[in-house]
């Protein structure tokens, strides 16, 4: 009797062990692609992380080959002319059909009960989405007492009910799948067509995160949930704010997101650094300071190290905030000189951070030498802070443009102290000073740099 026990667990192990070690593919065609390497992605909800690399064959056909300890979650195939095609993994064999080689073609799923079900939804979203986009306007100019109007009423009625039913059918009938259980959370929100379209608007931001649980992690292996939150901010804005007016719509948003992603300690970090390099690349410092004044990481127990990195990011948004005096450092120039931020003598100094190696820094820095005079520095000082990790291509691209104003290399890369300082992450970077050296712009590009100095050259005349 003991014996058999042991036959059946060692029985049961095995089985479990092959289950466990059993791997699937993922199959595609994309017809006329032949010979080409394409590129398997994991999804994050803010990421990419490569995983493999498979070859097309004379027919465009490829073949990865999904292994045990594959995470499930959406995966993304990638072409090199910049083609992809989302897919969820669920531990099944996946294949498809591309129906031409152009980004705006969609695939034909021949295999797998997860993408069966995303793409029978995906198809009605997208096309009945597109449909009331264009006749919402419509209704909200066209006279209401022409009987055109209700038609056109019926039809936008018609395609959200389409929407809908696809919806809930696919979730009701396929339930513990990760299809079903990622289109509940991307439902759109129905409108209510029966109400002005400003009071529509005011439901839609009421109900937008109805069907979206922010205690649920497993919304971090789709870019789903991403598209969600910039659909929201989105709600928010219209076509002819500009960039002040923007940071200021943003704000009643941001606060809600955040308010609800406190439930889950994992997705507030996720939110709040999503929310913040979002922001960060966009220039919006007004929301990041709001950001950092109003955030609740010390609501959460323990020092994970994204915490901790969160907490070194807000420090350091409150520490460059508008107004307050830019962080002193002494450094030697390339030429050897001794130099010390405090000390310099200008009515604006243009703090750059940059790379030899950047496209951006190569188009943007030679626009600065317009502005600046060597032999008046007095009225604007420039200190390029490279972040190169060597000598050599700093000194090779100063030497073709001929910049002359103050350069430094600290030669660590992304390490170099006076980088850290700045929390640069970037390049390039930009902080304005006043002759006090405190920070009076971070302007996000080149033109908003141009822009500032320009009214500064203005007003010194």
């Amino acid at each position: 009797m003991i014996k058999r026990k042991i036959v059946l667990l060692l029985s049961a192990v095995l089985i479990a062990g092959i289950s466990f070690g059993q791997t699937f593919h993922l199959r595609g065609t994309v017809p006329g692609m032949s010979n080409t390497d394409v590129y398997l992605l994991q999804d994050f909800a803010n990421s990419q992380r490569m995983v493999d690399t498979a070859r097309t064959d004379i027919s465009g056909s490829f073949d990865f080959t999904m292994g045990a300890d594959m995470p499930v979650g959406m995966y993304r195939i990638m072409t090199p002319a910049g083609q992809m095609f989302n897919v969820i993994y669920n531990r099944e064999n996946i294949d498809f059909v591309a129906t031409g080689m152009n980004a705006s073609d969609i695939i034909q799923v021949k295999q797998s009960v997860e993408n069966l079900i995303y793409y029978k939804y995906l198809h009605v979203k997208t096309a009945n989405e597109l449909k009331i986009n264009i006749l919402r306007p419509v209704l909200e100019y066209y006279p209401q007492s022409d009987t055109f109007y209700q038609v056109i009423k019926n039809q936008v009625e018609k395609l959200q009910n389409q929407v809908a039913d696809v919806t809930h059918n696919l979730i009701e009938n396929n339930p513990g799948t990760l299809a079903a259980h990622f289109i509940a959370m991307d439902e759109p929100v129905k409108l209510n067509l029966n109400v002005p379209s400003a009071q529509q608007d005011k439901e839609q931001k009421k109900t937008y995160f109805k069907n979206v649980d922010f205690n649920d992690t497993l919304l971090l292996r789709t870019n789903l949930f991403t598209a969600k939150l910039v659909g929201y901010l989105t709600l928010f804005q219209n076509r002819n704010m500009d960039k002040k007016a923007m940071e200021k719509a943003f704000v009643a948003p941001v606060d809600t997101i955040l308010k609800k992603a406190q439930v889950n300690e994992k997705m507030y970090l996720f939110c709040l650094h999503y929310l913040m390099k979002g922001f960060k690349d966009f220039g919006f410092q007004n929301l990041l300071q709001h950001i950092a004044m109003h955030q609740h990481l010390a609501d959460f127990p323990g020092n994970s190290p994204q915490k901790l990195a969160l907490q070194k990011k807000l420090q350091l948004i409150t520490e460059l905030a508008i107004g307050k005096t830019a962080p002193d450092f002494a450094a030697r120039t390339l030429k050897g000189k001794k130099i010390q931020l405090s000390k310099v003598k200008s009515g604006n100094t243009l703090l750059v951070f940059w790379a030899s190696w950047c496209p951006h820094c190569t188009a943007a820095l030679p626009k600065l030498e317009k502005y600046y005079n060597p032999d008046h520095p007095e009225k604007l000082q420039i200190i390029a802070v490279s972040v190169d990790e060597s000598k050599k291509p700093v000194e090779k691209a100063i030497r073709k443009e001929g910049y002359t104003w103050i350069n430094i290399a600290e030669q660590k890369g992304w390490d170099s102290p006076i980088a850290e300082m700045y929390g640069v992450s970037s390049t390039p970077t930009f902080f304005l000073l006043d002759k006090d050296k405190k920070i009076i712009a971070k302007p996000a590009s080149i033109g908003e740099v141009e822009k500032l100095l320009q009214k500064n050259k203005k007003t010194g005349e």
